[in-house]
């Protein structure tokens, strides 16, 4: 069963009974609010082994924000970062961060390639202040917030969590004249077995993404990123959820139990 969805910027909003009354009993059980935004460039990855490309620079203090929704519990989210050749020891690693979802849990991870730094400090891991798994169907908004060079903020719905590194420099994320490439959605195959050991994910993202703002660029992901050939019709404009044979059981029972009216 397909639904459209709600609250998309310069779309009409239809919201069936069944719907409403799904999202009156959720709110009053887990949610603490329901999503204020509406949907900006809402795309979907169809499947967790496509990526997208964009190119930005977030070397120093920077902001992103973005709209996430899938019942996958976990793929790599963003990735960006200066990995070591591994046949040259001219080319060792930079900096790194990561945002991933582990068992339902997010997860943002930053600091040093593995090996780039032994005497640096080991990659620091901020994790979501929320215990409830966010896999489950429904919009949730992310920020990453580097206001100083030392500070990092995770802020997750209404929860935010953060973490000081002292001394800490700008960013070396890699890239041409110091631009940087952020994958987003999940990075090539081969990539995986390369990147930091603090990284958990070993695939991609597979659900929606909406109302990405990565440093102040806010145009949508299809016209500031690149996808790879392959991947053209597994990255796409829009999101089409699906409703799970058990939540639309509990639809129909809710529903009977009302009066009707």
């Amino acid at each position: 069963m397909m639904l459209k969805q709600p609250r998309n910027c310069g779309a009409t909003t239809f919201k069936p009974l069944l719907l409403k009354l799904w999202r009156r009993r959720s709110d009053a059980h887990h949610r603490p609010r329901q999503l204020q935004r509406c949907l900006i460039h809402p795309i979907h990855f169809r499947s967790a082994d496509s990526f997208l490309v964009t190119r930005t620079r977030l070397s120093g203090p920077f902001s992103i924000f973005f709209q996430f929704r899938t019942v996958q519990s976990s793929g790599l989210l963003l990735f960006a970062g200066r990995l070591p050749v591994p046949t040259s020891t001219s080319s060792p690693g930079g900096d790194f961060i990561a945002v991933e979802l582990v068992n339902g849990v997010v997860r943002y991870v930053f600091g040093k390639v593995d090996g780039s730094n032994d005497e640096g400090p080991a990659p620091r891991v901020v994790r979501a202040n929320i215990r409830e798994s966010l896999a489950d169907d429904e919009w949730h908004e992310l920020s990453l917030l580097r206001p100083t060079l030392s500070q990092h903020i995770l802020r997750v719905d209404d929860t935010a969590r953060s973490d000081n590194l002292p001394d800490a420099d700008v960013f070396q994320l890699g890239g041409d004249s110091g631009g940087t490439r952020l994958y987003v959605g999940g990075v090539p195959e081969n990539m995986y077995d390369a990147l930091p050991r603090h990284i958990k994910s070993r695939r991609g993202f597979h659900g929606c993404l909406a109302s990405v703002d990565i440093d102040g660029d806010k145009r949508s992901l299809l016209v500031a990123g690149q996808r790879p050939t392959e991947f053209f019709d597994d990255i796409v404009a829009g999101c089409q959820g699906t409703i799970s044979f058990q939540r639309l059981l509990l639809l129909l029972i809710v529903c009977t139990a009302c009066p009707a009216t």
